[in-house]
């Protein structure tokens, strides 16, 4: 039978996390027919020896495991895994996550049932304790990286929250968003392919952000489907430490790309102002103890960011 679904997973030594997503994942979809693509970022050899096992163990049909042999990057490495994909809608569903109904169905009911406008799904995401995690975005701009200096600019995003808490207290009706969190995202492989897929400019963060923005521009629509309900582990899949302390390596990802970001999608004297503003945002959450316990890298990654 030819896959619906082409359920998309990117592996970077979270090997036991992915299986233990693709487990759930089994185990709740069984209407939809589905395959199985799975990128290896050049993950270490004992990783890729889970994978394998875990693999063979499930006995899953339908499953082609990609090993890369250098890290491709978020982005790039699902590109590299649609290019295996055969099914019409593609499914990017991140290792750490669990699946607990059958989000298949309800994802591909909506979308057949959609209008050609409608690109991509995805589903309320949830904390382990099964409280709301977040779901989906508002694309960021000037007031967004104001309201992220922590110097009392929150009030900017008054509307913005307002938004998500009418969100959470309607659990069964679709809502419209900006972008939908990269964790779990539900788009049409024609929509995808429209859009030349993920930038691979972005090694990691915004790359979903950038997605739905080039949706937007062909105004193709998103949409968050509270049914669907999948926990999101935020962060295990990034191997954070059990401190979550300050990580001057994931800063640097993070500001290259919000950098990028901006520079793509803003005009000049947009990105100029919004650079000043995370210059801001830098001194300010240091100074607050959020940044670690040194200065001069982070200023070092701010003036030497290649965008």
């Amino acid at each position: 039978m030819n896959p619906a679904v082409s359920v998309i997973y990117v592996n970077f030594n979270t090997s036991a996390l992915l299986l233990h997503s693709l487990r759930s994942l089994i185990s709740h979809c069984r209407e939809v027919p589905f395959e199985i693509v799975i990128v290896d970022n050049a993950s270490e050899p004992e990783q890729k020896r889970l994978l394998r096992e875990g693999i063979l163990e499930l006995e899953a049909e339908s499953t082609s495991l990609v090993f890369s042999d250098e890290n491709l990057g978020f982005g790039r490495a699902n590109n590299h895994a649609a290019k295996h994909a055969l099914a019409p809608y593609l499914f990017f569903l991140n290792p750490d996550t669990l699946i607990i109904n059958d989000v298949l169905k309800i994802f591909s009911e909506f979308m057949n049932a959609a209008s050609k406008t409608v690109a991509a799904c995805g589903g309320k995401l949830l904390k382990p304790d099964l409280t709301p995690n977040d779901s989906y975005g508002n694309f960021p701009g000037v007031r967004q990286e104001l309201a992220m200096t922590g110097l009392g600019f929150r009030f900017l995003m008054t509307n913005y929250r307002q938004h998500i808490a009418i969100a959470n207290s309607a659990p069964d009706k679709p809502i419209k968003v900006p972008y939908i969190v990269g964790a779990d995202i539900f788009i049409r492989r024609e929509s995808f392919d429209l859009v030349e897929g993920f930038d691979e400019n972005y090694f990691l963060y915004y790359e979903e952000t950038d997605l739905f923005r080039k949706l937007k521009s062909h105004s193709l629509e998103s949409y968050i489907l509270p049914d669907a309900k999948i926990i999101h582990f935020e962060g295990a899949a990034l191997n954070q430490n059990p401190g979550n302390e300050f990580s001057v390596s994931k800063f640097r990802f993070l500001l290259n790309s919000k950098l990028y970001y901006h520079r793509k999608w803003q005009p000049r004297w947009k990105t100029s102002l919004i650079r000043g503003i995370v210059l801001v945002q830098i001194f300010a959450q240091f100074l607050k103890g959020k940044m670690g316990s040194r200065l001069l890298p982070l200023l070092s990654t701010y003036f030497n960011s290649r965008h």
